[in-house]
C-alpha cells in the first residue's frame, strides 16, 4: 500500500500475485508518512506490470482535474471508501483468490483440444489457446490484440443486443460472458463473447447420452419419442438403485427400431407352431446369423489386388483421365457425363465396383457386373435434367467417398457397404422428372399402386429388382447368392433407397442421432451399419450444396429447371402447385438454394459430417450459402431464362 494525503487520496497499489495473501493484512496497517501527489503519479511508472493493479481510494468524490491527472499516470480503478468501511477488504480478498488460480485455468485452456478464442468488449482477441492455433495455423502472437476475423474462423454472425442470431455454421459454438444489469436494469447484458470449436467428439458424446444431439437442438429434427427419452434418461439420474435401472430398462425397449413389434417370449420355450406363425406371418425376411466383417477389415487391402491391364475393360485415354481421381470430393461428374456422353454411370460404376470388389461378394463376373450396370443406365430418363443418370453415378461417387472414411467404415459391414453401392446407384431409376406430390395428384398408376406412399422411391427399386430378376435378363447379379444372402441384401438395399424420401428426411435424421455406438453388442452393430447407410445414402443424394460451387451451382440450376417445368405443367392442368416459388416468372433461385440448405442440407451434413470426420464437407457448404446469398438481392427472373446455358 502506498500512502497518500488523508484529507485528499491514497493510492492502492496491488502488486504482484505472491503479494495478494497478505493485502488485506497490509490495508490495515496505519498510514505512513506524506507524498505529494505528482510524486507518487511518477513512482507509479516503477511498478508497470501487467500483474499489478493500481486502485485510487478516496473519501470524497475526485474532482475532474485530479481524474484527469490520475488517469495520465496510468491509473484506470476510483471508488470512494471510508475507513470504516471493511467491503473493499473483502473485495479484494476475493480478487486475490480468484488471481491466485488464474494461471492453473489458462494451463487447462492451453491442454484442452477444442479451440479457443476470448475477445474483450471491443471484439479484439485477448487469448487464443495451443488448439486455435493448431486449427487455424495462426499464432498466439499474430492474433492477440487483433480484431476477430471470420477469415480465421468460421464464425456466427454478430450476435444481437437482445437475442444470439441463428448460427450459420456448426464449426463454432459462442457464448455469451455472463455479467450483472447494466445501468441499474434487471436484465443482465455482456457485450463479451467466448467463440469455441465443437470438437468430431461431441456429437457422439451426445448420442450416447441422450438423444438430443449437438446438431438437434434448435429442435428442428426433434421427435416426441426423443423428449419422452430425454426425461426418463434425466429421472434415472436422480434416482439410484432398482428404480434407476428399471427406468434404464425402460428407455433399452423405446429406443428400439420397431417400437411395436412383439416381444413374444414364449417362442423361446419350443412352441413351434407359435414360432411358425410369427416367422411365416410377421417375421417374414431370415438373414442369415453369421458374423459379419466391417468394411475395415474386409476391404482393407481392396487396393492391392490389381488385375493385369489386359484384363481389364477398354475405355479411351479421355475416359481414364477423367476418372482418374473419382475417389476425390473433387470429382467433376459433369465432365464425365460430357465425355463419355452421358455413359458416366456404367464408366464409373465398373471402377467403383471393382475397387469395392462387388463382384468377388456376389460372386458374379464383371461382365455381368457390367451387364446390369448398362441396363440400369439404359433405364434412367436421358430427358430429365436432374434425376438422369449422372444424378446416379453421382450419387454413387458421394457414397463410395463416405464409405472410404474410416470413421465410418468401422461401423459399416461388408454386405451393407456393397447394398449402399448398389442402392446409390438405382436409387432414381425410372424417375419421370416429376415428385411424388405430382404423381399423386395427377393420380398416376405408381401413386396407386403404392397408395400415395414413399411412391417414386418404392418404383425405383422395385424395378431394379425387376430388370435384375427377369428370367431373359441375362444381368442377375445375384443369382450365385444363397436364398439367405440373397433376403439380407435385397432388404438392406430396398430400406437405402426408401431412405432417400425427403419426405421422411427428418425421421432417419433422428434415427442417426440417437444411433449408440460405443460398447454395442453383436446384433446391435448390425442394425448400426444399416443406420449408417441409410444415412450415408440420404446425404449422397443431397450432396450438391457441399460440392465445389461451379458443380453445386450447375446441379442447381438441372434441379430448378425440372421444377420450373412441374410448375408449368402444373397450372396448365389446374392441379394444386406443389412449390410456388419455383415459378419461371417470379423465382429467386439462390433464395430457393438457401432455403433448402436451411431445411434440409446443413442439419444432415452437420451430423453426419461430425461421425465421419469429414469437416471440409460443412465448410464448403456453408461457403457455397455464402455465394447463393450474395446473389440473392441482384437476381432477376430474367436470369431464369438461360440457366442450362
Amino acid at each position: 500500500m502506498v500512502p497518500g494525503r488523508k484529507d485528499s487520496f491514497s493510492v492502492l497499489l496491488c502488486a504482484r500475485l505472491a503479494e495478494f495473501e497478505d493485502l488485506a493484512s497490509r490495508m490495515r496497517r496505519e498510514e505512513m508518512g506524506m507524498r505529494s501527489g505528482r510524486r507518487q503519479s511518477e513512482n507509479l511508472h516503477n511498478y508497470t506490470n501487467e500483474d499489478v493493479m493500481y486502485v485510487v481510494v478516496s473519501e470524497r468524490p475526485i474532482s475532474e482535474k485530479r481524474r484527469r491527472t490520475i488517469a495520465q499516470a496510468g491509473i484506470v480503478h476510483t471508488l470512494l471508501w471510508t475507513s470504516r468501511d471493511i467491503s473493499l477488504l473483502d473485495f479484494v480478498a476475493r480478487l486475490s483468490n480468484r488471481i491466485r488460480v488464474m494461471p492453473a485455468l489458462f494451463a487447462i485452456l492451453d491442454e484442452a483440444d477444442q479451440a479457443v478464442e476470448v475477445c474483450d468488449e471491443s471484439r479484439l482477441v485477448q487469448y487464443v489457446n495451443r488448439a486455435y492455433e493448431a486449427v487455424t495455423g495462426c499464432l498466439r502472437q499474430e492474433v492477440v490484440g487483433q480484431p476477430e476475423s471470420d477469415l480465421r474462423r468460421k464464425s456466427l454472425p454478430r450476435p444481437r443486443d437482445d437475442q444470439l442470431e441463428r448460427r450459420r455454421s456448426s464449426d463454432w459454438k459462442c457464448i455469451r460472458v455472463p455479467s450483472g444489469p447494466v445501468n441499474g436494469g434487471s436484465v443482465p447484458c455482456s457485450n463479451q463473447y467466448v467463440y469455441m470449436k465443437r470438437r468430431s467428439t461431441d456429437a457422439a458424446m451426445y448420442r450416447d447420452v441422450s438423444l438430443k444431439s449437438i446438431r438437434s437442438q434448435s429442435g428442428m429434427v426433434e421427435a416426441p419419442i426423443s423428449e419422452v427419452l430425454n426425461l426418463l434418461r434425466d429421472a434415472a439420474g436422480r434416482v439410484e438403485g432398482e428404480p434407476a435401472q428399471l427406468v434404464k430398462d425402460a428407455v433399452k425397449v423405446l429406443s428400439s427400431h420397431e417400437l411395436y413389434a412383439p416381444s413374444i417370449t414364449r417362442f423361446r420355450d419350443g412352441d413351434r407352431i407359435a414360432t411358425q406363425y410369427y416367422d411365416g406371418l410377421i417375421r417374414l425376411h431370415h438373414p442369415a446369423r453369421q458374423r459379419k466383417r466391417i468394411v475395415v477389415d474386409a476391404f482393407k487391402d481392396k487396393r492391392s489386388s490389381i488385375k493385369d491391364q489386359a484384363e481389364r475393360r477398354r475405355v479411351s485415354a479421355d475416359v481414364k483421365n477423367a476418372l482418374e481421381n473419382d475417389n476425390t470430393w473433387h470429382f467433376d461428374i459433369i465432365q464425365l457425363e460430357k465425355i463419355t456422353e452421358y455413359h458416366a454411370l456404367s464408366q464409373l460404376g465398373m471402377k467403383i465396383f471393382e475397387r469395392w470388389k462387388v463382384a468377388e461378394l456376389l460372386a458374379c463376373t464383371e461382365d455381368l457386373l457390367h451387364k446390369w450396370l448398362s441396363t440400369i443406365e439404359a433405364h434412367y430418363h436421358a430427358g430429365n435434367t436432374y434425376h438422369n443418370a449422372t444424378h446416379a453415378a453421382d450419387v454413387l461417387q458421394a457414397t463410395s467417398y463416405f464409405l472410404d472414411s474410416p470413421s465410418v467404415a468401422a461401423h459399416v459391414t461388408e454386405n451393407h457397404a456393397v447394398a449402399a453401392l448398389i442402392a446409390a446407384a438405382v436409387h432414381d431409376l425410372d424417375h419421370p422428372g416429376r415428385g411424388n406430390a405430382f404423381l399423386i395428384n395427377t393420380r398416376q398408376s405408381l401413386a396407386v399402386l403404392y397408395n400415395d406412399h414413399s411412391v417414386l422411391e418404392n418404383h425405383h427399386v422395385a424395378l431394379a429388382f425387376q430388370l435384375t430378376l427377369q428370367q431373359n435378363s441375362n444381368a442377375n447379379i445375384f443369382s450365385n447368392l444363397t436364398r439367405e444372402e440373397f433376403s439380407s441384401i435385397r432388404q438392406s438395399i430396398v430400406d437405402m433407397v426408401l431412405a432417400t424420401d425427403i419426405s421422411r428426411h427428418f425421421e432417419y435424421l433422428v434415427k442417426f442421432n440417437k444411433m449408440n455406438v460405443v460398447d454395442v453388442a453383436e446384433e446391435q452393430r448390425e442394425g448400426n451399419s444399416l443406420t449408417v447407410c441409410n444415412m450415408l445414402v440420404k446425404c449422397a443424394d443431397i450432396s450438391n450444396p457441399t460440392r465445389e460451387w461451379s458443380l453445386c451451382q450447375k446441379w442447381a440450376f438441372r434441379i430448378v429447371e425440372e421444377y420450373f417445368d412441374q410448375t408449368r405443367e402444373e397450372r396448365e392442368k389446374g392441379l394444386p402447385v406443389t412449390m410456388e416459388v419455383f415459378d419461371r416468372k417470379t423465382c429467386n433461385v439462390p433464395m430457393t438454394q438457401c432455403g433448402f440448405i436451411d431445411m434440409f442440407a446443413r442439419e444432415a451434413f452437420c451430423t453426419f459430417s461430425e461421425f465421419a470426420n469429414l469437416p471440409s464437407l460443412v465448410r464448403q457448404l456453408e461457403s457455397n450459402y455464402d455465394q447463393w446469398k450474395s446473389l440473392t438481392a441482384s437476381w432477376t427472373p430474367a436470369s431464369n431464362l438461360n440457366l442450362m446455358l
